[in-house]
């Protein structure tokens, strides 16, 4: 079959412009297949990194019931995974088990190593809230009311105006301690307002 001049025309077109683009055609679609390619394989690169590192979690905190064996292996797993959220997970179970051992010095260290490590605001709050319980503990309390200003996750509202009005309080200052707590009851949960209470009805 014939083509009319039209079609010719435009046969020729399309040959010409092929002629001069197809080397760049077939180049942006082997980078868009490419870019789907690297895409999949980092997500799946990511996904088993983050599988690992769960995993190493799981042993730096559970392997061993020994304090100074554990509290190593927790060292040892900060220093591999630097800045990351399990790294600060580790550091405030270090700090937990140096509580219980009353090691309040070295849970202190712990946690503001935890603080360090943090780029999420909720570990932040966490970290930020037992570091000012350690260090009211240690009676460091303009430290301590320092610590809680690094609190900035909503949800710890409460406990931060329940812990500054026991720092107020043992700086022996009554009436900033009352407004603490008042301050506390108003999102306190049903356990928290119960425990404010207990204070405030002792002031």
């Amino acid at each position: 079959m014939a083509y009319t001049p039209e079609e010719e025309q435009e046969l020729n077109e399309i040959k010409a412009w092929w002629k001069e683009n197809y080397k760049v055609l077939i180049a942006s679609i082997v980078v868009a297949f490419a870019g789907v390619f690297g895409w999949n394989y980092w997500q799946s690169y990511q996904a088993n990194k983050i599988q690992q590192t769960s995993v190493f979690y799981e042993q730096a905190i559970y392997s061993s019931q020994d304090f100074a064996t554990k509290s190593a292996q927790i060292d040892q797993f900060v220093q591999a995974h630097n800045k990351t959220s399990y790294a600060v997970l580790a550091l405030l179970e270090k700090a937990k088990l140096e509580v219980e051992k009353e090691e309040f010095a070295q849970a202190e260290q712990s946690l503001k190593q935890a603080l360090a490590q943090s780029s999420d605001q909720t570990l932040s709050s966490i970290s930020a809230l037992r570091l000012a319980s350690v260090q009211f503990q240690q009676q460091a309390f303009d430290a301590a009311l320092e610590s809680l200003q690094l609190v900035k996750e909503a949800s710890w509202d409460s406990r931060k105006s329940l812990l500054t009005g026991d720092i107020l309080l043992a700086k022996g200052d009554k009436i900033a301690a009352k407004a603490s707590y008042e301050q506390a009851l108003q999102n306190a949960s049903a356990l928290e307002a119960q425990w404010l209470q207990v204070r405030l009805n002792n002031l």
